[in-house]
């Protein structure tokens, strides 16, 4: 057996999940350590995912406080957080010395985590789609995350709709929530949108609006429906995880980089701004 792999896991839950469903598929005989920030591992018990025998995961508190360490997402690297995170993570490489490699899951700005932390990473992901990143590092392929297909005959079909997102702008709005909701149900299909916490003032009118209080419940919700309509954010790769059809809505700037094998297979995504424009959920009105 070769050298061991470690690999840090310190991005968002999306990345988190997509990065656990290619381990899981991994065929590298070798041994691999995926270390991943402490915040990961409530939606890790939540998963009905079982890793290979040569792959370990270990949660470490990074210091990580808003759902991906900051120095992938903020402008200005110098502030307090960021320099929490990048020390936490510097002290856990100083402690835990290794003869193979450290690896980080993408490419962006792991220069500066290398500069800071005293030590040479590589990374998995550059500019191509995160599942075939991933599917080329564990060696596994990507033919059975696209096998099944979506349903033609959809009355009494369950779809949970889930609007939010980490991101504001990636948000379904209320208009195209509106839109969706009344076009499956023109369908003779069942709708149900789902927030986590409390709905929000514009979903409230909806009979068949729920909440979900944690990654247990998303789970169990998406795994009691039919199809699943969300954004470009964490709930469509939990949907792909767990073999569930699935549309991916975005804003026309998203690239399709984490746009997962079944949309990818079956083109079910389209922007805000197509949906909009044609004043149905589906293309050409059916």
């Amino acid at each position: 057996m070769g050298s061991p792999i470690y690999l840090l896991l310190l991005r968002a839950y999306g990345d988190f999940v997509i990065a656990l469903h290619l381990a899981a598929k991994n065929q590298l005989s070798i041994p691999i350590r995926l270390i991943a920030s402490a915040h990961f591992e409530p939606l890790y018990k939540a998963l009905p995912i079982e890793l290979p025998a040569n792959l370990s995961i270990q949660f470490v508190p990074f210091n990580i406080q808003h759902n991906i360490m900051g120095c992938f997402t903020n402008r200005y690297l110098i502030n307090p957080s960021v320099l929490k995170e990048l020390q936490a993570v510097k002290q856990f490489i100083k402690a835990n010395p290794i003869e193979g490699q450290y690896f980080l899951e993408q490419q962006k700005r792991s220069s500066l985590i290398g500069i800071f932390c005293n030590h040479s990473f590589k990374s998995i992901i550059q500019d191509q789609n995160i599942y075939q990143g991933y599917a080329d590092f564990f060696a596994a392929s990507l033919d059975s995350l696209a096998n099944n297909s979506m349903p033609t005959d959809l009355e009494n079909k369950r779809v949970l709709i889930i609007p939010d997102a980490r991101l504001a702008k990636r948000k379904i709005t209320p208009d195209l929530l509106e839109l969706i909701n009344n076009d499956w149900e023109m369908k003779g299909a069942t709708t149900t949108i789902a927030y986590f916490g409390k709905p929000s003032n514009d979903a409230s009118n909806h009979l068949n609006t729920v909440h979900y209080q944690n990654f247990n419940e998303l789970v169990n919700l998406i795994q009691s429906k039919d199809i699943i309509i969300g954004s470009d954010s964490m709930p469509i790769h939990l949907a792909q995880l767990l073999g569930k059809p699935h549309y991916i809505l975005y804003p026309h700037w998203v690239k399709h980089q984490f746009f997962t094998p079944f949309a990818l297979k079956q083109q079910s995504y389209f922007t805000f701004e197509e949906m909009a424009a044609r004043q149905s959920f589906f293309p050409n009105g059916k």
